[in-house]
């Protein structure tokens, strides 16, 4: 088995009550079943609390005012207070690490809806990387049945060039997402004609015909799409109001070619920021076509949301950027509805 863990993923440590938007509080959090058999087997005088705090028929903890019934006035759980870390089920022991499974191949991320992990890649020193190590453990097969190991190993080195250009400073970030989106099309396009053996040869000095999608930076386009987000399920309504918000800014400001400009080549440090952003989400998103053939999509998903969130920014200088990070990732990706919303947005474009 290979392991690749994101920069961080060890380090990371959670600030409970100190946490300026916790993950116990909107979220429905669900309990796999190996937890729910010990919280019913749980014994002593918190058993009763416990398992009063627990939906049962919907293996999930109750919630009280959109608080986990375990959450307690002071901000803190009180199952991990009383039985410790190990009695916490697999969502509350995870959270804000990631894990997409590959056939002997686990990449592990970190969240950007987590405010703490927000805070650590806004730090100057963080850059984005991810470690490798490897063992001897091999996935039952019969597990991954339908999985196509060629197309993962086109798509894994693909992601490597994209990586690498992102990282590059010889030209601005925008430019290197456009680029990177326009390989993402024309992957897309060579994997729709069944040419995957060709997709090794697709590089960034080659010209792409990439009229008609998001690929060519647009404050029109980037304007006008915010509609997906608006029509996504959210958790707070304030959420679809900074969307609203965001979107009259730029309507507004839709002649003022200098605001633009601004907000989407930003200074040298600003730019850091994003560029290790778009790197989380690339590196989270991209393989996942193995799975569903959303090349295109699933480059998008990190070029486009990386240029809302430079929008948003630019739109409320008001809201600090940490906090546009964290909300736009717990309200966009934290909802299989919303994510497959976006990538059956990009696939019309198609």
């Amino acid at each position: 088995m290979i392991y690749r863990k994101q920069n961080g993923y060890d380090a990371f440590k959670c600030i409970a009550d100190k946490c300026p938007k916790s993950c116990c509080v909107g979220w429905q959090i669900m309990i796999d079943a190996e937890s729910i058999e010990r919280y019913k087997n749980a014994d002593g005088d918190f058993c009763a609390k416990l398992n009063g705090s627990i939906n049962f028929e919907e293996s999930c903890f109750k919630q009280n005012n959109t608080r986990c019934a375990m959450l307690n006035d002071s901000g803190l759980c009180d199952l991990h207070s009383t039985l410790g870390e190990d009695m916490l089920c697999y969502t509350c022991k995870m959270f804000p690490r990631h894990v997409e499974e590959f056939q002997d191949i686990r990449e592990y991320s970190l969240s950007l809806s987590c405010p703490e992990f927000t805070r650590m890649i806004l730090e100057p020193d963080y850059e984005f990387a991810f470690t490798e190590s490897e063992d001897d453990t091999l996935d039952d097969p019969e597990e991954f049945e339908d999985y196509d190991f060629l197309l993962f190993d086109k798509l894994e080195y693909a992601r490597d060039k994209m990586l690498g250009l992102a990282a590059s400073k010889t030209i601005s970030l925008q430019d290197r997402m456009s680029l990177i989106a326009a390989m993402g099309l024309k992957l897309q396009r060579l994997y729709d004609e069944g040419l995957i053996f060709d997709m090794d040869d697709v590089n960034f000095d080659e010209e792409f015909d990439c009229a008609g999608t998001g690929a060519i930076l647009s404050l029109d386009y980037c304007t006008k799409n915010m509609d997906v987000l608006l029509d996504m399920e959210v958790l707070e309504e304030s959420w679809h109001d900074s969307i609203r918000s965001a979107k009259t800014f730029w309507n507004d400001n839709s002649s003022d070619f200098v605001t633009w400009k601004s907000a989407m080549y930003p200074d040298a440090d600003t730019e850091f920021i994003f560029e290790k952003i778009f790197e989380s989400l690339l590196f989270t998103y991209f393989c996942g076509a193995v799975y569903d053939g959303q090349i295109y999509a699933r480059t998008m998903i990190a070029v486009q949301s990386t240029r809302w969130l430079m929008m948003l920014h630019a739109a409320d200088k008001n809201t600090p950027l940490e906090q546009v990070i964290y909300l736009y990732s717990r309200e966009v990706e934290h909802s299989d509805l919303n994510v497959n919303a976006l990538i059956e947005f990009f696939e019309c474009e198609l």
